[in-house]
Formats: C-alpha cells, structure tokens, sequence
C-alpha cells in the first residue's frame, strides 16, 4: 500500500515538473518512473506507468504547442518495449524466487519433521502430533491450512482441521499393509496452481516427502518396539529363573548377569560388563579354604559343561558368602564355534547348613541319647539290647555286657517278678502303642528303686527288626517327697489356721491355748506346749499344754518349770530354730537359754518365740516317731513359730497403743498447756512473710493482748517486725540452705515501735511446690542480757572506775595508729604521785576517789580525738595521732594547771612525761617507754615535795577531826621530854620519841570522825577501827623517808608488857623501847585528860593506875621512872 501511495506522488510530481521544464530534463525521469513502477507492481505497474508516461508527454506537447508525431510515437514505443521488457524479467525473477521461498518452506518443514522423529523417539503420540503440527507451516497457505493424521485407529490433527473442497491425501503404507492416512486441507478458495488444484504441484511432492518420512519413523518406532517387547520378555525370563546367570564372551569377560546373579555377586550387570569372570566371581572351598578354579576357563578350553564340586563358597563384593551349586555350559553357534559361555549357579547355603545341622544333630542325639538325665534303652524284638545309655548304667550299676539282652536285665532288675515284666514288654511288640508304668527296679547292690517307665514302638531296624525303647524316670525321691508333701500340707494348714486365728484373736491366753490345740490336731503331733521365759530369765513359765503326759516333760503343781530341769537326751538329733540346722549329741544355748541332754525316747523340736527382736519363750512340739523332723518341716514349724511371735506381739502392741494413745492424749494436752504457757514465743509463719500461729507469750512479748491482733499487725514481717530487713533475708537464705537457723540474733519493733532484741531458733518445718517453705520456731527476748552484753564489751575496753579506756583497748589502738599517716605521734604518761600512802592511809575508797579526780583532769585537759586510757593503777596513758612534741607540752602545762587548781583535804599529784614519734621505723612502744623514763625523773624530782605535801594534809586532817588530839600531843610531847632525861636518852633517841609523840597516831587520820569522837563506849566494831589506826600509821611513816626510822615505834605503840597488846602481841622486851615509853606517857595523858566515852583521872588515880598495870600493860622499870620524872 505504502508503495503504491509513493507511485501515485511521484506520477503528480512528474506532472507539474513537466509543465515547467523542457522535455529533454523530464523524459529520464519518466524512464525511471516505468522501470519503478514495472518492477514494483509487475505487470499492472508497467501498464499503469506506460499510459502515464505517454499521457504526459502527449499533454506536454500540446502545451508546449511543439507536436512531432513521429517523434512523439517513437517515445511512445520506446517507453512500451522497455516496460514490456522490464515486466517480463520481473515476471521471471518473481517466479523464481516465489519457487525458492516454496523450496525453504517445505525443506525447513522436512527438517522440523526428521528433528521431531529424533527428539521423541520412541513416543509414537508425540511424534505424531509435532509432525500434524508441522505439515501447514511448508505450504503455499500456512494461515490458511490444516492437517489430519490417521494411524491404527488414532486420530491426529491441527486445531482448525475440517474437511472442505480443497484437500489431498495420501496413504500410510507399512510392510505393504494400510495403516492410515495423511491429509492436508485449504480451509478456502485458492487460486488454481497445478492439474485443476488449488495446491501446486511442489506440495504434491511434499505430501510424498512426508509420507516418507512418516512411514521411515514409524516402521522404525514398530521395530524397537518389537525389538524392546523381545529384550523384555529375555529379560524376564532371565530374571524369573530362580538360580542366578551369568553370559561371558568367548574372552571370559562378562557380558550379562541376571537379578539373582546380581544380588549373589553384589555386581550390577552395567559395573560388571567387560570385566573378567576371576573379578566378579570368586569361590573358594568352605572346608579347606582354598581358591577354586573358575569353570568358564575349562568350558571355553574344553567346549564341554562343567560343573562345580561340593563346599563350595562364593564370596560376594560385599564380603557376604554364600555355598552354591553351580554348572558352566558353552555358547555355539550352528558351526560349533564357541561365542561364550552361560553360568548358572544357585545359593544352597540353607540346604547346605541343613545338611550339617543334620549330621551335627545326629551326632548330637547320640551323645543326648546316651548322657540324658533319664535311663534309656532301646532293644529289638529278637531281645538284644541295642542301645542303653549311661544315666542306665549309673543308677542299675550293671554293665552293658552284663544286660545285652533283656532276659538279662529282667533276671537281674526283677528278681520276683520276671515273668509279670517280660509279658509287658512283649505287649510292645503286639499292640504297637506306648505303655508304661511305676515299677520297683533293683540294683546291683541291691538298693530298691522306683522308677516311671513309659515304652513305645519303633520302626524297623537295617535288619528288619522292630525296635521298642523304653525310658524310665528314677521317682523314688519323688514318692518319698509326696510322702512328706502330705505331712507340709498338713502344716500349712495349720499354719493357715494359725494366721486366721492371729487376726482375729485379742486375747494372749486365748490365742496361746487355740494355738496349740490347732497345731497339735492338724499337725498331728503328741504334745504341744508354750511356755513363756520369766524375767529373771532362769524359768520357764508353761502357759498352755496340749497333754501332760509328754514323756520328756515333768509340770509342776504351779505350772511351771526351771530350765535346768529342761533336760532332753535325744536318740539322734535337737533341731533349733535360731541356727537352723541340727544338732547332735550337744548342749545347746537357746539365746543365753542352757538345754542340757538325757535320755528319752521320741523326736522333739523347740522354737524361740521371740517379740520385738527380744527372746519372750519357747514352742516345743513333740512326735512320738523317729528322726520325724526334718530341715523343711523345721522351716515351716520356724515359720509358724514366727507366725504366733507376730500374734503375741500384734496383742501386746495393741495393748501398748491403746496406753499410748492415752499418753499421746495426756502428751497432747500437757503441750497445748506447754504451747499456752510456755515462757518463750513459739511461732509458726511462712517464708513469704505470714504469721499462721502464735502462742500468748510471743503475743505479749510483742506488746499485744491477743493473738489475732498480733497476727493481723506483723501481716508483713520483713518489713513490720524485722529493724533491718536485711537480717530476715539473711534469715531465709540460712534456712533454705541449712534448714534449721541456731540463736539467731536480730532486732525487731514491739506494738509501740521499741526495739527489742530477740534470739530466735527455727527449723523448716514443711515446703510447698511453688518454692516457698513454713517455719516453725521460738524466740525469747534477750534485750537485757543484749544490754549487758553490751555493757560487758564496754567494761572490756573501758576502765570501771574511771570511765577511760584501759590498757588492752590502748594497746590495740597503738598497733593500728602506728602508721606513717598518723605521724607525728605523741605520747604523755602520768603517774599519781602517793596513791598507795593515800590508800594506806584513808583506804582504796580514797584513793579511788583521787583516781577519778585525776582521770576528770585529764578529761578536761586533753582534746576530744585524744585517746586517753587508765594504763595500770595509778599510771594514764594518753596517745596523741598527728601530734607534735609542741603541742603534747602544751596538753602536759593544760594538766600541771589544773592540778593547781585542786582544793580539798586531798589534792590531785601527778608526775608527766612525753615522748614523740617522728621516724616510721621507730616502734610506738619505744616511744611510750621513753614518755615513761621522763615521767620518772620528773616523779623522782618532785617526790620530797610531794609527800610533805601529803604530810602536811594528814596533820591538818588529823588536826580538824579533832582538836583534843593536838593538845594530847602537846602534853605528850612535855611529859616525853621528862622521861627522857630520867632515862638518859641520846639527843637522837630524844628526837625520835619527840617525833613519836608528834606522829603516833597518825595512823586515826583512816579513822571516821564520828568513831573518833564518839562519846559512848565503842562497840566491838567501832573498837577495831580504832585498833587498826596502828597499822595505818606504821604504812603512812614507813612511806616517808623522814619518818620510817619511827614507823615500828609506832605500830607497837599499844603492845601491852604481858603480850595481849595489839597489833602483834608482842611482849616484854621484844617490845621497842620507845613504844612502851610512849606506851606510858600516853595512857597517863589519857588518864589525866580523859576521853569522849571516859572522865579524866586525878594524878593520884592515874599513878595509882600506873601501878597497878605495871607487869601486864606497862614496862614495871619504866613506870618507876616515869613517876620520877613526874617529881
């Protein structure tokens, strides 16, 4: 259409050029034209172009008014011929190439055919349906065209196939037999090609092509069916012999194996083909071992079959072996030739194996035969004994010589009874049936046995003879085990008896007496009896008795025997139940029970009736046969025995329940009171925190009147009960491990928040699936005992009396301040200057006090972090961390200061001193020992002071106790100075007494106040206060260097002349001189002065009673002279 469209506008373009130009320019342009046209539209184009062309020329002439006829016709032909010209050679070359495309189709359709033949093979459908499919494609009008394949009543075609007026066909001719047909259809009206046709008469030629083709595939695909149907059924052939096949070449090499030959060989036929026979087939002997020879090799050698010997053994390609039979043949063709040779071999190992089961078997029932447990013989009806086995010979003792026939052996096994044992052996013979029977056999030494024989028929023998064997059981053990099997029955029914009687029986008596009864009628002994064992262990108390005419037993009148008099010699044997096995002819003790022997007659057995493992009696059974007990019955009777020892003990036990059950009522009851009353809280909770139960006391330990309402307030213990909560976690977690928590320690809020400190003991009492557990458990409150504790571990680290640390706490403190960190570390050392003088004089009650005194100073002087301790008694120590020497100086003046400022009948004195620790390899105890020798030295320096000091205070104390003192001292010290003169004393024994009078009674200065100027007479008490001033005075002197050279003046200062002085009952002259001076001039003071609790004398009276008291109170030479320095 396109190029007709561009001729059309070429023919116009051509038109209105040729009205511009001259005809020389226009005329090669409608050549070109022509030739266009004729080439591209044939015939019509060149028609159509010539007209156009001359139409043109003509019209252009007539315009150009320039008409030339002659020229104007030859134009004309020139345009005509070569249009004619160029429409044939189109013509041509269209046909020619119409012919080659024609060509193509039906060649690519040919190929498409031969390429479907190939790909399918040989599925005939498939083949089939691709060639139908193909067949339009190669025709003039493939659009157009449809196709039909008829084949052996099978129909296939194109989709559009329909018979119509333009159609060919052609039939399919195989083996010169019809066999269907190819058809090809126009589906509609085609212009005539070839003999009245619509079809040109190439297609023709392709339809034969075809049907060639078709023809040449399916008598191909009839063939291989034929051929495969053949291979086949060989194939199933081979496979259906049950024995396995093997085909070699005429090589040896393998060819084919069939499915039983695989599954021997363990080769499929494709591994093994071409492979040489020794590879695949590989048999040995299964006696020796050995390698066989294969029989394909002497087959081809030979051209004969050859045949395999016995045991032989395949061994297949998985190492299986099998035992074959087997047999080579050659393979010949018409002429003789060999081409190869066909194995076929079988597996015969089941037969194989039968056969030497067999042959073992048969071994095996001759050696069964003669070494069976049962006497066997066989013998033939001529009476020879063919076989008879050993068990036979054992049991008879006769030998096989001795019973090789059977009148032998009946003359010998049946001395009395010959001819009754023939006739039943010949009934064998006769009756052709098994018969049999209990016959006594006697052996050859004698002994009578009884045997079960049981005879039977065989067949006939290699000479013609019926055979008969005979088996015989030896059951003379049996007979005498049914004989004692009645007797067991007999006890076992007894023993059912007993047990019924034991359940339903509640009386100890009761079941004793039945017991027996039972035991005696179905056991059918002579005498029963039980007897109880009495607790001195000594007697046997016979409880029941069945008869008492037993005659190895004697009953008293009282029912009841001694154990000495349990006396039984028997013939032969005493059975005791504890040991289980027989005694003889020996004493035996019965659980520490002594049975002695005499003789009697009979059989006796005794059984230890024993109740909770205890001996409780004794169960004596009693047969009037001999040797009656044996080990079985023992057995049962020991059973039977334990049988009634469960009874008494069910009663017993009974009766001891039904007394627990009341003291488990009365244990109940006393631990509700126990619960209720106890004086420690008993609690149950749980570990997720509940309380299930309290008793009273644990309520009121926790401040609560009721139990409900304590239970509902501690709804959370963690958090309610417990001050730190961590402690009940802590709690749990030793439970879960342990399961029971000792004197756990914790503190807990009481109902008005108070912390109380309880201990508490508990154990898991039962655990639940989900994890959690209940507790059970007491606790007490230790509160007080906690504070104690606690006042305990102060007083452990603390001074009592002062209140300051002590010297354990301190020493511990130096270890852990001495440390680089803590330098400078300072020590200050303070000792109580005249503490024991103090003590001596006022007692420790002072001295205490002085103490305390001097620990408030330190206190006071020292600076909070300080650490002060009480060292020893009368020595403190205080420790100073990050303190250098200035500073511990400055803490020493702060202490001497508020020494100074002390008021009181008795001050403060301490000696101080310091030391320093700069240097960390410097130990602190060095230190500290240093601070003590500078104490020292500092004590030493200020001593003498220090105790006139102490002196000085004692006077005036003395002094202000009482003022008659310090006139009885001047007095004294007048009437002393007399009496030395008279006596002619040194000046330095005078001032000794002077001192003497001055200080002997320093010692009342310990004496209260009120006992020293007490104005009634003193009591026994009061009076040895004052006896004691002696002693005190001699400590206080002896103190001071000053004054120790008169200290034992002064405690014998009221020693009397005749020893009954105090404080040491010294007398006469062992008395110091100047002691029993001051002895006189003080009484005589006394005298003349008087006391609170004693008028004053006259001076006559007083002599007089000097006198008087000379030679028991006072030296008799020394009142002399006292009364001459009076005047």
């Amino acid at each position: 259409m396109q190029s007709k469209t561009a001729a059309v506008i070429v023919a116009v373009l051509l038109t209105i050029i040729a009205f511009n130009v001259k005809m020389e320019l226009i005329e090669p342009l409608l050549i070109l034209f022509v030739i266009y046209s004729s080439l591209n539209f044939a015939k019509k184009g060149a028609i159509f172009s010539a007209v156009f062309v001359v139409s043109v020329l003509a019209v252009q002439d007539l315009y150009n008014l320039q008409i030339n006829l002659s020229e104007y016709f030859v134009e004309v032909l020139v345009i005509i011929i070569a249009a004619a010209y160029i429409v044939k050679s189109t013509s041509r070359n269209r046909e020619l190439n119409f012919n080659l495309k024609e060509r193509v189709k039906e060649l690519a359709g040919l190929y498409r055919i031969s390429e479907a033949a190939e790909k399918y093979n040989l599925d005939r459908d498939q083949l089939l349906n691709k060639i139908v499919e193909e067949i339009p494609a190669s025709y003039q009008y493939p659009e157009d065209c449809a196709a039909r394949i008829s084949y052996r009543g099978k129909i296939y075609q194109t989709d559009n196939f329909r018979e119509s007026d333009w159609m060919q066909q052609q039939e399919i001719v195989i083996n010169d037999q019809p066999v269907g047909k190819i058809e090809v259809a126009y589906l509609s009206e085609h212009p005539e090609e070839y003999s009245g046709t619509v079809f040109l008469k190439e297609e023709f030629e392709l339809l034969n092509s075809i049907n060639s083709k078709i023809n040449s595939v399916l008598r191909n695909l009839e063939q291989e069916k034929e051929i495969n149907e053949q291979r086949q059924f060989l194939s199933i052939t081979l496979n259906s012999i049950g024995d396995g096949l093997l085909v070699t070449d005429r090589e040896g090499r393998v060819r084919r194996l069939n499915a039983v030959a695989e599954n021997l060989t363990g080769w499929t036929t494709a591994e093994a083909e071409g492979r040489e026979i020794t590879e695949i087939f590989n048999i040995f002997n299964s006696q020796t071992g050995k390698e066989v020879k294969n029989p394909v090799e002497k087959v081809l050698k030979n051209g004969k079959i050859v045949g395999l010997a016995n045991h032989t053994k395949l061994i297949a390609r998985d190492g299986k072996e099998y035992h074959i039979a087997d047999s080579a043949a050659p393979i010949k063709r018409g002429d003789g030739t060999i081409d190869g040779t066909v194995m076929v071999f079988r597996d015969v190992s089941k037969s194989y194996q039968m056969r030497e089961k067999i042959k073992q078997r048969e071994k095996m029932f001759s050696s069964a035969l003669n070494e069976a447990p049962i006497s066997i013989m066989v013998h033939a009806e001529d009476g020879e004994v063919v076989i008879v086995n050993n068990t036979w010979i054992e049991i008879t003792g006769y030998q096989r010589e001795e019973i090789n026939t059977i009148s032998k052996w009946v003359d010998k096994a049946y001395p009395n009874k010959q001819e009754k044992i023939k006739k039943e052996i010949n009934k064998s013979f006769v009756v052709d049936k098994s018969t049999g029977g209990e016959f006594e056999v006697w052996t050859s030494e004698g002994e009578k046995r009884i045997w079960d024989f049981k005879t039977a028929p065989l067949s006939q023998d290699e000479k013609g003879r019926k055979l008969v064997i005979s088996t015989a059981v030896d059951i003379t053990r049996r007979k005498k085990a049914e004989k004692e099997l009645q007797k067991l029955n007999e006890i076992y029914r007894t023993l059912s008896m007993v047990n019924q009687l034991i359940v339903r029986e509640r009386s100890l008596n009761d079941l004793l007496e039945e017991a027996a009864q039972i035991t005696s009628d179905y056991g059918r002994y002579k005498n029963i009896w039980i007897g109880k064992i009495g607790p001195a262990r000594d007697e046997l108390q016979i409880l029941t008795s069945t008869e008492n005419n037993c005659p190895f037993i004697e009953v008293d009148e009282d029912y009841s025997l001694k154990l000495e008099d349990l006396a039984f010699n028997f013939k032969d044997k005493l059975l005791i139940s504890e040991q289980n096995k027989l005694i003889q002819n020996s004493c035996q003790e019965i659980s520490g029970l002594d049975l002695s022997i005499s003789e009697h007659c009979g059989s006796r057995a005794f059984f230890l009736l024993e109740v909770r493992e205890e001996p409780w009696g004794v169960f004596s059974f009693c047969s009037a046969e001999a040797d009656h007990f044996d080990e079985t019955e023992v057995k049962l009777l020991d059973e039977l025995t334990g049988d009634i020892s469960l009874g008494i003990e069910k009663i017993i036990n009974e009766k001891m329940r039904l007394e627990s059950e009341k003291r488990l009522k009365e244990s109940e009851e006393n631990y509700r009171r126990l619960f209720e009353n106890s004086p420690v809280g008993i609690f149950k909770t749980t570990s997720t925190g509940q309380v299930k139960m309290i008793n009273p006391h644990m309520a009121q330990l926790l401040g609560f009147d009721s139990i409900s309402e304590t239970i509902t307030y501690y709804n959370d213990l963690k958090n309610t009960l417990y001050v730190n909560s961590e402690r009940r976690d802590q709690f749990l977690n030793q439970l879960k491990s342990e399961g029971i928590v000792s004197n756990f320690v914790y503190q807990a809020y009481d109902r008005y928040q108070n912390i109380l400190w309880l201990e508490m003991n508990a154990r898991v009492s039962e655990k639940n699936d989900d994890g959690s557990f209940e507790i059970d458990g007491f606790c007490r409150d230790i509160t007080e005992r906690r504070q104690s504790e606690e006042k305990i571990r102060y007083l452990g680290f603390h001074d009592k009396l002062t209140g300051l640390y002590n010297r354990a706490f301190l020493e511990e403190e130096i270890k852990r301040v001495d440390t680089a960190r803590q330098l400078p570390i300072s020590i200050i050392m303070g000792d109580l200057n005249n503490l024991k003088l103090i003590n001596d004089t006022y007692g420790h009650q002072s001295g205490d006090q002085l103490i305390k005194e001097a620990a408030e100073i330190f206190k006071e002087s020292c600076r909070d972090e300080d650490i002060i301790a009480r060292w020893g008694g009368d020595e403190f120590v205080v420790l100073l961390p990050q303190t250098a020497a200035v500073e511990s100086e400055k803490i020493i003046k702060r202490i001497n200061s508020s020494l100074e400022k002390e008021e009181g009948e008795l001050q403060v004195s301490i000696s101080l001193g310091t030391a320093v620790k700069n240097d960390p390899e410097d130990e602190l105890m060095v230190v500290l020992s240093r601070a003590e020798d500078r104490m020292y030295k500092n004590k030493i320096a200020s001593r003498k002071s220090a105790r006139s000091s102490v002196l000085s205070a004692f006077l005036t104390s003395l002094k202000e106790k009482s003022s008659e003192t310090e006139e009885h001292v001047h007095r004294m010290s007048s009437l002393a100075e007399n009496f030395a003169k008279v006596l002619g004393l040194s000046n330095l024994e005078q001032d000794r007494l002077y001192l003497l009078t001055q200080m002997h009674d320093i010692g009342k200065i310990a004496v209260p106040e009120e006992v020293l100027n007490k104005t009634d007479k003193l009591n026994a008490e009061e009076w040895e206060i004052i006896k004691k001033h002696t002693e005190t005075g001699f400590r206080i002197t002896s103190n001071i260097e000053d004054f120790a050279h008169i200290s034992s003046e002064i405690l014998h200062h009221h020693e009397r002349w005749d020893g009954t002085g105090y404080p040491e009952g010294l007398s006469g002259r062992d008395i110091p001189l100047l002691s029993r001076v001051l002895t006189i001039v003080d009484s005589y003071d006394v005298m003349n002065s008087g006391r609170p609790y004693k008028g004053a004398m006259t001076e006559a009276e007083a002599l007089t009673e000097l006198q008087s008291c000379a030679g028991s109170q006072f030296d008799p030479e020394l009142v002399e002279k006292f009364i001459e320095s009076l005047g």
